[in-house]
Parts: structure tokens; C-alpha cells; sequence
């Protein structure tokens, strides 16, 4: 890891300050619009008398609403100023939480729904991701994103536990004002304080850039990087194959998150013990995800990708045996640990690899739409399997094969990349 280091010319490198912000909007919003759905979904569905299903639909709305905005978010992002799409991402959370907190219907849950949907596409994952790629190439760049994203892990183990005893304490509507109030007081002021979007705008220059990835100054002496763009990325099969993989990736992840708790509860876990679970496993990704990154810089993302999706499929195979097999509970840690980082990690460095930097911001914020879509009918259609069954096990057998399904996608397409030589920086 010789090309990590923390100084350039004898100064502390400010991308790693930049890493931070990363760090604390995954920790933080990340965790806020996705990986703690699941600890209000009992409470809240109980005290309003609300079928799982039915309240499950507004992830399916907050998702249809960031399919809508991530592709103007990620442009703007890359051609505009960055810091003031991510404050105003900061601001939108606050009211969305703020509003949930005051819902007692499914139609206004289901409006501030729209509100988070807007907030989620601004903030993360795909803007952190834009950020870690303008300070850092592809020598150090998955590490760099792996130390970034672990922000999810924490902002998980922490805040689970932590949301579950004030939901227990004074109910679910104090918990969503908690939320809310992370968003104004905690990151929107470090993000007008700390991001800057370019090492140039600081006097440095990137970190670990590959031969290939140095910008070009044409005749114009205007700023280009090599790879494709929009347009002629839309025209690859490699960009729907990548973008159907993270569909099914991210319809059999949201699913956990949204789902996990109650499929423990279900297991004969108390709900303590089943937050801690949850909190626990999310918190794996803190070893997971620069351990993803490393191996991800070392092996490239072709094959790490489909290393860490394939494990990703092993989750499901263990939780859809926890009924009859309760130690597989630990399966289910490891296996998520090394395997979440296909969720979040793979799909933006992804596009590195398949497309290069040319028009990175546009494309990953297509990548991220596909995502959404994966996020708006996962948590849901799981929610509405139990519903009709009485049990989440028949969705961990599909996800499975979902999973399976994308690993062998994502290979696909980097073979088919590779075997065109439109662009290559695998």
C-alpha cells in the first residue's frame, strides 16, 4: 500500500479530511434513509394498527423518488458546485424525519416519504462516492471508498441500539425527531465547513492515479479524463448488465434492512436482542469494507466484485435456515461482513472500471438510480411475503438467487468489456 500515504509535499493530505465527510454522511444519512428502517417497522406499525406491507411502501416511494433525482444530482455534482447539492440533501432530511415524526397515516408517511427520497439521492451513497473519486485514483482509490463507506457499519452499531431504547423510551415519534436533528445540527454544518471539491482547489493533486486516469488539457486547454461518456456508456451492454446487477444486489439487501429485526423477533429473539443483531451485523462492515477495498485494489474490481457478491448470496442461504438452525446467526454476520460491500462499494468503482472517469458523476448517478430501484421493492415485497405467509424465509430463498444471478452479471460484463476494448481499467 505504498501509494497510500497520509502527507503529499510534506502536508497533510486534505483528501483524507474529505474521506471524513464521507465517513459521517454514511454513517449518518446513509444509515438514517436505509439501514434503520428496520427498528421502527413493529413500533410504528403497531401503534397505528398499519399492515408491515402497507407501511413498507413508503421505501418504495422514498427509492422512486431518488430514481428521479440521482441523475440531475450526480450532474450537478460533478459540473456545479458539490457542497451546496449535499446541504440541501442535509436540509431535506431534516424535514423528511421531522414530518415522519408527526405522520398518523400512511398518506403522510408516505408523502415525507418523497422528501427522504430526495434527501437519500444527495447525500449517499452516490455523492460520497463522487467525492472519494476526485481526491483519489485507482491505485487507492477502493481503500479509500472501503474507509469511507465503514461509515455504515458504525453509524449502524451505533445508532440501532442507541434508536431502539429511545423507541422503547419514548416512542417512535422521538426516535424519527432524533434522526431529523443529525441531519441540520451534525451534517450540514460540516459540510459547509469541511468540502472542497478538488485537491487543485487545496494545491494538491490527486492521490494514486493510474497511468490511464491522468486528465488531459486539449488545444482548448479545457479539462478531460479518459473513458466514455453518458451516451456512449448508455450505448454498452456492460452499463445495463452493470445496472441490473445492482438492481438484484440491492432488492435482496433492502430487504434485510427492513426486514431483519422482525425475521429475528420471528426466530424467538426478544427485540433487545434482535436490535443488537442488527447493530452487530452492520457493524461487521467496519472490518468488511476496507477489507473489500484493499482486496478490490489488489485483484481489481472484476474479480473482487464478484468475490464479495458471491459471499453476499451466502447471507440469505443462512438466514433462510435460522428458523431450524439458530447459530447460524453468526453465518449471517460473517457473511454480511465480507459481502455488504457488493451493496454499496462495487457499483460506483464499477463504473471506473468499466467506463473511466470521463463522465463519472453522470454515471454513477444512473448506477445509483438502479440501485433505488433494487431498494424500492425489496424491504416491501419481503414485508408483503410475510404478510401472506407468515414467515420472510421464501424471500431469503429468492434473494439468494438474485444474488447468485449478479455476481455472475457483473462477470459478465467486464468479460464483455474487456473483449471489446471500448475502455478498460480493471
Amino acid at each position: 500500500m505504498k501509494n497510500l500515504q497520509l502527507k503529499q509535499n510534506g502536508r497533510f493530505y486534505y483528501g483524507w479530511v474529505i474521506t471524513l465527510l464521507g465517513f459521517l454522511l454514511m454513517t449518518f444519512a446513509y444509515v438514517g434513509c436505509v439501514s434503520l428502517t428496520s427498528i421502527f417497522v413493529l413500533p410504528v406499525t403497531e401503534d397505528l394498527g398499519l399492515e408491515r406491507g402497507a407501511f413498507m411502501t413508503y421505501v418504495t416511494l422514498l427509492s422512486l423518488a431518488c430514481i428521479v433525482v440521482s441523475p440531475f444530482a450526480g450532474k450537478a455534482m460533478q459540473k456545479k458546485n458539490p457542497k451546496i447539492v449535499v446541504a440541501i440533501g442535509c436540509v431535506m432530511g431534516f424535514l423528511g424525519y421531522l414530518g415522519f415524526s408527526q405522520s398518523s397515516s400512511l398518506t403522510a408517511f408516505y408523502l415525507f416519504s418523497l422528501i427522504l427520497g430526495v434527501c437519500f439521492a444527495m447525500t449517499a451513497p452516490a455523492p460520497v462516492s463522487i467525492m472519494i473519486n476526485s481526491w483519489f485514483g485507482g491505485k487507492v482509490r477502493g481503500t479509500a471508498t472501503g474507509i469511507a463507506f465503514i461509515g455504515s457499519g458504525i453509524g449502524g452499531a451505533i445508532l440501532s441500539p442507541i434508536l431502539n431504547t429511545v423507541i422503547q423510551h419514548f416512542g417512535w415519534r422521538v426516535g424519527y425527531v432524533v434522526l431529523g436533528c443529525v441531519f441540520l445540527v451534525i451534517l450540514l454544518p460540516l459540510t459547509l465547513l469541511l468540502y472542497v471539491k478538488r485537491p487543485e482547489d487545496k494545491g494538491f493533486t490527486r492521490m494514486g492515479e493510474l497511468s490511464g486516469e491522468a486528465a488531459v488539457a486539449p488545444g482548448d486547454g479545457e479539462v478531460s479524463h479518459p473513458g466514455l461518456d453518458l451516451k456512449q456508456a448508455l450505448r454498452t451492454p456492460e452499463l445495463w448488465l452493470a445496472a441490473l446487477s445492482a438492481v438484484f444486489v440491492v432488492f435482496a439487501s433492502s430487504a434485510i434492512l427492513a426486514n431483519d429485526v422482525s425475521f429475528y423477533v420471528e426466530c424467538g429473539m426478544d427485540s433487545t436482542r434482535a436490535a443488537s443483531i442488527h447493530g452487530i451485523m452492520l457493524g461487521s462492515m467496519v472490518i468488511g469494507k476496507p477489507l473489500m477495498g484493499m482486496l478490490i485494489d489488489k485483484l481489481g474490481i472484476k474479480i473482487g466484485s464478484t468475490i464479495s457478491t458471491f459471499i453476499f448470496a451466502a447471507v440469505f442461504v443462512s438466514l433462510s435456515s435460522l428458523p431450524v438452525l439458530p447459530a447460524l446467526v453468526y453465518a449471517v454476520v460473517v457473511t454480511y461482513c465480507l459481502g455488504a460491500p457488493s451493496i454499496t462499494i462495487v457499483p460506483p468503482l464499477t463504473v471506473n472500471g468499466l467506463f473511466g472517469e470521463k463522465d463519472y458523476g453522470t454515471i454513477v448517478g444512473v448506477m445509483n438510480t438502479a440501485t433505488s430501484i433494487g431498494g424500492a421493492f425489496g424491504g416491501m415485497i419481503a414485508a408483503r411475503v410475510y404478510d401472506a405467509t407468515g414467515s420472510y424465509v421464501t424471500f431469503w430463498v429468492i434473494a439468494a438467487v438474485f444474488v447468485v444471478v449478479s455476481a455472475l452479471i457483473r462477470l459478465l460484463a467486464f468479460r464483455l468489456n474487456q473483449k471489446r476494448n471500448t475502455w478498460s481499467a480493471v
